[in-house]
């Protein structure tokens, strides 16, 4: 029922902003669980059975998400077959104007089977790539589509690929469900259903969490 007094709009405001705030608190608290569906295959990492799955959600022009890149590996090193990474596009196009157009190369590289790849060539590159870096030619689109032919993809399927309306969708709707789980910056992870934010609660908080659900399984 709509609320048609003013009391009411108050009321129901109210409940509003109570609701948010007790959201808030669990996902600080560390209990509120939201889980993300299935990413593409070739945005997936791990083994098919792993005991874990961890659900990234990151920026390619993101310094922070540069440095967790690093410790992802270690901890995909670490526990092996017991974990499987879930790779979304999170891009802050505020802060960082080219990250969306990074995350669509990104998802061009992967539709030729690279994605892995050019997400390690974006992160370990990105003062060379971002803005300010100057490019071969200017704008970072040189650099991408130079990526792509050190990795050896077909030039005219990957530049054809950067213009295609789906890639932009699917970058579009890894943010939107970001959004409906709360994420607010980069890099967030859901760890077994756990929020964790940042390479440091990663590499610790993150780390502890994953031998706890290993070892009650």
């Amino acid at each position: 029922m709509l609320a048609t007094s003013r009391n009411g709009r108050l009321m129901t405001g109210g409940a509003l902003v109570a609701a948010a705030t007790v959201a808030a608190v669990l996902v600080a608290a560390g209990r509120y669980k939201p889980y993300a569906a299935d990413s593409p295959p070739y945005r997936q990492a791990g083994d098919p059975a792993a005991r874990v799955v961890i659900v990234e959600y990151s920026d390619f022009e993101c310094p922070a998400c540069s440095a967790a890149h690093t410790a992802m590996k270690s901890l995909l090193s670490a526990f092996g077959k017991d974990v499987r990474l879930h790779f979304k596009h999170f891009p802050l196009e505020r802060p960082h104007p080219w990250a969306r157009a990074a995350a669509a190369a990104a998802e061009c590289a992967g539709r030729q089977g690279a994605f892995w790849q050019y997400h390690d060539r974006l992160f370990e590159r990105q003062t060379e790539w971002a803005p300010h870096g100057p490019g071969p030619s200017g704008p970072p689109l040189a650099w991408f589509v130079k990526y792509a032919a050190d990795l050896h993809l077909e030039g005219r399927s990957f530049e054809a690929c950067l213009k295609d309306p789906s890639v932009d969708a699917a970058v579009a709707s890894d943010m939107t469900e970001g959004k409906t789980r709360l994420v607010s910056s980069t890099p967030t992870f859901f760890v077994a259903g756990r929020r964790f934010v940042g390479a440091r609660q990663l590499s610790t908080l993150g780390t502890m969490w994953i031998e706890k659900k290993l070892k009650n399984r």
